[in-house]
């Protein structure tokens, strides 16, 4: 089975309130995210979302990958 992706596009949008709508995203889809059927994908263009999301979000026991995608652009992955 195949993960679904729920993406959220926080371009333009800087820290802490891309991290606090990333946390309650991930709160809404808890039990899918943390069973695997569903992966987070933020698109962000601030970056110190880089830096924040992976020490925040692996303190909560989830994976987090950062791939820049484009000149002052990342995709934040997050995963169990």
């Amino acid at each position: 089975m195949e993960a679904e992706v729920v993406q959220m596009n926080l371009e333009g949008e800087m820290c802490p309130y891309t991290l606090i709508l990333t946390i309650k995203k991930s709160k809404e889809i808890k039990a899918d995210l943390d069973s695997g059927r569903k992966i987070l994908e933020v698109l962000v263009d601030h970056s110190p979302t880089t830096d924040n999301f992976p020490a925040e979000f692996g303190k909560r026991g989830y994976q987090v990958e950062v791939e820049k995608i484009g000149s002052g652009r990342w995709k934040v992955v997050i995963k169990k």
